[in-house]
């Protein structure tokens, strides 16, 4: 007796089975009208819930298709928006290099950045050009902005640039009208990637205006030395002062190295640059 469900169980699966069986062989061999009837039929009211469901999930697959196709349209869109714009940034500099060129009354080499990564990323730099382009050692690398550093060794292919974020990196500087000269030179981090240059040395006496645009005075030597009226940066506030003694001002550097990819190594006599360097960039 413990075995009759199974049994029963059985036998329904089987009758099924044959009225199923039977069931398509007559619907196989009915005249087309009657099949369409009874498709139609069929199709309204036991098979209703299965089509609806079906037809979800074929326009869920299918918004999902537009959407995965819109999402690669619109990555391709950004790329091609950033693509454009650091492409714009790059012509713009280099339309820049090609102005202060043409107006820099010395003998020059332009020359690319070739930045590398590593502990001294920030503080120097290598470049493309060296001795056989006739770089020399201690040679100023400025841009259309004003100056980015000064070249600390030489290969014939290539040279290394020491930047003005490095802690050895000194310039004697002064106004545009050379009523006030002190000393360039790092300051110390105001916060995450924060550099600023300092005045330092200015006579107590003398009151440089916040804002006022400090350009090197082509004092210091005479070999290497920086060429008066290259811009370093604007002040843009008072540092420590020493009362009776002097003053210190807060520079905000001309150039930042990290956005610089083209340079011009001035390798000429030290002359003075000012005009070459205020005449307005277009």
């Amino acid at each position: 007796m413990t075995f009759a469900p199974d049994r029963f169980s059985s036998r329904r699966d089987s009758l099924a089975f044959i009225v199923c069986l039977l069931l398509s062989v007559a619907a196989r061999v009915a005249p087309p009208a009657v099949q369409d009837t009874v498709s139609r039929a069929v199709s309204g009211t036991a098979l209703a819930p299965f089509l609806a469901v079906q037809h979800q999930v074929e326009l869920i697959k299918a918004s999902r298709t537009r959407v995965t196709a819109l999402s690669v349209l619109r990555d391709s869109a950004l790329v091609s928006a950033f693509t454009a714009q650091a492409l714009r940034e790059e012509n713009e500099r280099l339309r820049e290099i090609l102005q202060l060129t043409a107006r820099l009354p010395v003998r020059h080499v332009a020359a690319e950045v070739l930045h590398q990564s590593g502990p001294a990323s920030g503080l120097m730099v290598v470049l493309s050009a060296g001795s056989s382009d006739g770089v020399v050692e201690r040679a100023p690398v400025v841009v259309a902005g004003g100056l980015v550093g000064v070249v600390h060794s030489v290969t014939p292919r290539s040279s290394v640039a020491l930047l003005w974020t490095h802690p050895d990196f000194r310039v004697s500087a002064m106004t545009l009208d050379g009523s006030a000269f002190g000393i360039v030179a790092p300051r110390r981090a105001e916060g995450p990637n924060v550099m600023m240059l300092e005045l330092s040395g200015v006579p107590y006496q003398e009151r440089v205006p916040i804002g006022t645009t400090i350009y090197t005075s082509g004092l210091g030597g005479a070999r290497g030395v920086y060429p008066r009226g290259i811009p370093i940066g604007q002040i843009v506030a008072v540092g420590e002062e020493q009362e009776g003694w002097s003053r210190t001002y807060v520079v905000q550097p001309a150039v930042h190295p990290a956005a610089v990819s083209h340079v011009v190594v001035l390798i000429g006599p030290a002359i003075d640059l000012r005009e070459a360097f205020t005449e307005p960039v277009p």
